[in-house]
């Protein structure tokens, strides 16, 4: 017997109106949320009340595995609703995610949850570990700052595959 995936939507498959071409989709009310421009949201209160769409909250448990995840990954700045997606599709497995956010695709690819991308087409491949890395002393952190704390300069984001 096969499973059939879950459909989880960031807010970017909402945008995009891709609710009306699905049966079924799961979402958070963390996405419902930032769905603020009138046209989507028209469409978003009809899916809803056609009950279309069934807005989940995960599980705790969940959410401790997404963030053990992201820590370890270093991807702390991921959003609140961001997480919850991803909480909520590894608690549907099997799932698949509808997002543009290369970030969070990064998250599920190590999670092991399946994404696809929504308008931009770009999907990333390789799993990634993002590191913070002053541009004048070269020090690496595993969290952002703004400021380097030993010399003062500037702090950018990079990945490294691993």
């Amino acid at each position: 017997m096969k499973l059939y995936p879950h459909i989880v939507f960031d807010t970017s498959a909402f945008l995009a109106g891709l609710e009306m071409y699905y049966d079924r989709v799961y979402t958070t009310n963390l996405v419902i949320s930032e769905v603020k421009d009138a046209k989507s949201k028209e469409l978003l209160e009809l899916a809803i009340s056609a009950q279309k769409i069934y807005i989940v909250e995960p599980s705790e448990e969940s959410y401790k595995k997404v963030n053990e995840i992201k820590d370890r990954i270093s991807a702390s700045k991921l959003s609140l609703t961001d997480i919850s997606v991803a909480a909520l599709a590894y608690e549907l497995r099997p799932s698949v995610v509808f997002t543009d956010d290369l970030m969070l695709q990064n998250l599920l690819l190590n999670l092991g949850i399946e994404y696809k991308s929504v308008k931009l087409k770009v999907s990333i491949k390789n799993r990634k570990k993002y590191v913070y890395r002053c541009v004048g002393c070269g020090r690496v952190f595993n969290k952002p700052y703004s400021y380097c704390p030993y010399c003062g300069n500037k702090i950018i984001q990079e990945t490294e595959n691993y």
